[in-house]
């Protein structure tokens, strides 16, 4: 699947996951950076180009200054409901990724729009998707769940591409773990959340068939670290298995990573 590739869709999503692992490779290998810098650029171009000079890539494809966040089109299409945008977690980790990037390359500028770009999608994720109770500007009904699946351009939904469940609808905003989760995922707002998004992944089996489950225990450990540290410990290893869809992006070792390095108390 390429989720609409061809025509722009999601690549501040996709390519973050790239770039991220190029912003690693340039922090331990420089001479590989210096060798593919031209290829690792044209992704961030695709992206985040800031330039209207530029003669092959538009001005930040995917941000909305105006809106305070990203969309996950790249170019205009008719939708009914306007433009539309999904994980912002995801798109959190693109940015975060520029900026690691810049600051492996010692580029200032790239690192600066990284910042930029991450500091604006952080704050409209805290505001239209993670929400917390009775501090939104959403219809009271519509707050109960607590967080917002798709964002379109006059349209909040509970919901994602790929389901109405309720533990995707939690996940997608929170994968993948890294060490700027703990910058976009307030933990207030991770308390509210984790007890529904807990039982609901318990009682899938696509949630634990497909390696979600993982998901829980990290966000837990934002809440309370050691219970998020006996959650991991009491997951089957099938759950990392590269044959599911979220294991072949998180390891036990990440998992491990990310909650022994949480406070042990908020």
């Amino acid at each position: 699947l390429d989720f609409g590739n061809g025509y722009y869709n999601d690549h501040h999503f996709h390519y973050g996951y790239h770039l991220y692992a190029a912003a690693v490779l340039a922090r331990f290998r420089p001479s590989w950076a210096k060798k593919h810098r031209e290829q690792i650029m044209l992704l961030v171009r695709d992206v985040a180009n800031p330039s209207n000079q530029d003669k092959y890539f538009p001005q930040f494809r995917h941000m909305d200054f105006y809106a305070g966040h990203s969309w996950a089109g790249g170019i205009f299409r008719s939708f009914a409901n306007g433009r539309n945008q999904e994980s912002t977690s995801e798109a959190v980790n693109c940015w975060y990724a520029i900026t690691l990037l810049g600051d492996a390359l010692e580029d200032e500028q790239l690192k600066t729009v990284g910042m930029t770009l991450l500091a604006s999608e952080v704050h409209g994720a805290q505001t239209y998707w993670q929400l917390v109770r009775n501090q939104t500007g959403y219809d009271p009904i519509f707050e109960t769940n607590g967080v917002t699946g798709i964002l379109w351009s006059n349209l909040a939904q509970f919901q994602t591409w790929f389901g109405l469940y309720e533990w995707a609808v939690n996940g997608i905003q929170m994968l993948p773990f890294t060490p700027i989760s703990e910058y976009l995922l307030r933990p207030d707002w991770i308390r509210q959340q984790i007890d529904s998004f807990g039982k609901a992944c318990e009682k899938s089996p696509i949630c634990t068939g497909d390696g979600w489950s993982p998901l829980v225990c990290m966000a837990l450990s934002i809440a309370d670290q050691e219970k998020g540290l006996t959650c991991a410990q009491h997951l089957p290893k099938k759950e990392f298995s590269d044959q599911t869809a979220e294991g072949n992006g998180n390891s036990w070792t990440n998992t491990l990573h990310f909650i022994e390095s949480r406070p042990a108390t908020l």
